[in-house]
């Protein structure tokens, strides 16, 4: 009953974000000749650079797993890591590509199924961590760029917002590591075992503090290149509009966007990430809101081809071998 909760909630907020931005007519009409009049090498430059993201997460995900002494093949780790992405984008509710990393991890190391699920929930931990990280710092180096209309004011508010309850959380699981409390949460306390996996996970990890930091530098990497997809994506349409969109301009928003869309409240953030694109680069970048929106669903699009690539591994999947 929950989980079905959950879904009719993100169907009801991914509906009616995409009706919000795309139900004008006129508007419409200006996104459908924007598309016809688009730039395919800037689009094929948007999917090159979302290759380099999913390079960059089997990289770091090799490096947890060796931590824990899991040793797969670069190709076996990858191909795990484009099945994720594709269950995680597709799948409804919560839970997703991480099941479905641990289940094939689990096949090809049998005997070391915690090691296997500590190395996911770190995983997640430093993708958290990356992008308060570069949310707070686009605040602080931007705040009076971000604020200059009061649609995006609120936005920053909520963000800062989302900053800080997720810097109290945190601070809350450190705390609980370092002063040995994991084994005393209630039973019946939401999210109880997420909470204790990732406080095994730090104090296990806590202990390579070099390779963690390389892993913590390998994922901003590639969330600043992540967010490259999308510029890339909003440049191919850069002939429909007659303001200039620089590359700090989306590097400035999109960890608002993505601290926002990381919320599971819709289906992949779809309907969320037009809504704030339309926002911010409407108001901030003077794009129109047609376009802005469109080019928040275009670099979604490009991150959905490799997750269709996932679905295509995940149908070949008894290939994937490990040493």
């Amino acid at each position: 009953m929950k989980r079905v909760g959950i879904v009719l909630l993100q169907l009801l907020v991914t509906g009616a974000g995409l009706w919000y931005v795309f139900h004008d007519q006129q508007k419409r009409a200006q996104i459908a000749d924007a598309l016809r009049q688009a730039d395919r090498t800037w689009i094929i430059f948007g999917w090159l650079s979302y290759s380099a993201v999913e390079v960059l997460a089997t990289l770091r995900w090799q490096m947890l797993l060796r931590i824990q002494g899991i040793t797969l093949r670069w190709l076996s780790t990858f191909g795990i890591v484009m099945i994720g992405l594709f269950f995680n984008m597709f799948l409804p509710g919560l839970v997703g590509g991480d099941a479905m990393r641990l289940y094939f991890v689990f096949k090809c190391a049998p005997r070391q199924k915690t090691r296997a699920t500590l190395s996911v929930a770190i995983d997640r931990i430093l993708g958290m961590l990356s992008v308060l990280f570069l949310a707070g710092l686009s605040i602080a180096l931007r705040f009076r760029w971000l604020s200059r209309s009061s649609p995006t004011l609120h936005i920053v508010y909520l963000v800062t917002a989302l900053l800080g309850v997720g810097c109290v959380c945190v601070l809350l699981l450190f705390g609980a590591v370092h002063f040995g409390l994991l084994h005393k949460l209630p039973k019946r306390m939401p999210f109880r075992s997420v909470i204790a996996e990732s406080g095994k996970a730090l104090q296990l990890y806590g202990a390579h503090l070099g390779v963690m930091s390389v892993a913590f530098a390998v994922t901003v990497v590639a969330h600043i290149i992540y967010y490259l997809t999308f510029y890339c994506a909003a440049e191919s349409l850069h002939t429909t509009r007659s303001a200039s969109l620089s590359v700090i301009d989306i590097l400035s928003i999109m960890p608002l966007v993505n601290t926002v869309t990381a919320l599971p409240i819709s289906f992949g953030g779809v309907g969320v990430r037009e809504t704030l694109f339309q926002e911010l680069l409407g108001n901030l970048a003077h794009v129109p809101p047609g376009i802005a929106a469109v080019s928040a669903s275009l670099g979604f699009l490009i991150q959905a081809s490799w997750g269709l690539l996932g679905a295509v591994v995940f149908l070949a999947a008894k290939k994937l071998r490990s040493h």
